[in-house]
């Protein structure tokens, strides 16, 4: 499978050439695998606020470049699962965690990022309210 929004070269920044020819033995399907699993992972943490299709749509220097790092992070982790877990350098595995906790907080909106937002009807930005089952508790001793 193709890569259809990274570039072999952007994955050159996190792993080194030998390492990924190493890590594709002649199947360059793998690397198209790869960011298929990186963009399922953020489509799935991130599709509720932002608009993630519109975003991998976009080529070369208009890629929102967040997304382009989190993706190719992602996708160099996923490339060395494919080998022993021995052989995961420490790099590898502390740059994956820290792309997970950076997702998950730009999901929750605690941190800003340059990605499209969805809209509402209304034409301004989706936000995701966590409602409550319960009612206010009462500070009144005597209720």
């Amino acid at each position: 499978m193709e890569m259809k929004f990274l570039q072999q070269e952007d994955c050159l920044t996190f792993i080194s050439e030998n390492s990924l020819n190493k890590r594709l033995r002649d199947n360059t399907d793998k690397l198209g695998d790869c960011e298929n699993a990186a963009f399922g992972h953020i489509y799935d943490k991130l599709s509720q606020r932002y608009n993630i299709s519109q975003e991998v749509q976009r080529q070369g220097s208009n890629r929102n470049p967040s997304l382009v790092r989190w993706m190719v992070i992602l996708a160099v982790y996923y490339l060395y699962q494919s080998g022993p877990d021995d052989e995961i350098p420490e790099h590898v595995r502390q740059n994956y965690k820290d792309v997970l906790k950076e997702i998950e907080k730009v999901g929750s909106g605690r941190q800003n990022t340059t990605l499209t937002p969805v809209l509402n009807n209304t034409g301004k930005p989706k936000t995701v309210f966590a409602g409550a089952s319960r009612p206010r508790r009462s500070h009144n001793p005597f209720e």
